[in-house]
């Protein structure tokens, strides 16, 4: 099992990684957090400056069943992703 998830924000590149061996947060190839082993749900946390040069807080969320594995990321308070979102168009 490998998904990888990559999205845009400003001029930043968020990277978001779940393996057997555990899931990543990268931010602009930065490392910034990680979850070893196998988890069936993950919570990663990062941060990232917005157009002001404001840190903001990110929160991953990556659950996963039989079928497929969904990932929601929160950027601040709002939904940035949600491969919820993806499937549906």
């Amino acid at each position: 099992m490998k998904d990888i998830w990559k999205l845009k924000y400003g001029s930043h590149s968020i990277q978001i990684e779940n393996r057997l061996e555990g899931s990543r947060l990268y931010v602009d190839g930065v490392l910034q957090d990680e979850q070893i082993g196998f988890h069936l749900s993950s919570r990663l946390f990062g941060k990232v400056k917005n157009e002001e040069g404001e840190a903001e807080d990110i929160k991953v969320s990556i659950g996963c069943s039989l079928l497929r594995t969904d990932c929601r990321v929160f950027i601040g308070e709002r939904l940035t992703y949600s491969t919820d979102l993806q499937w549906e168009m």
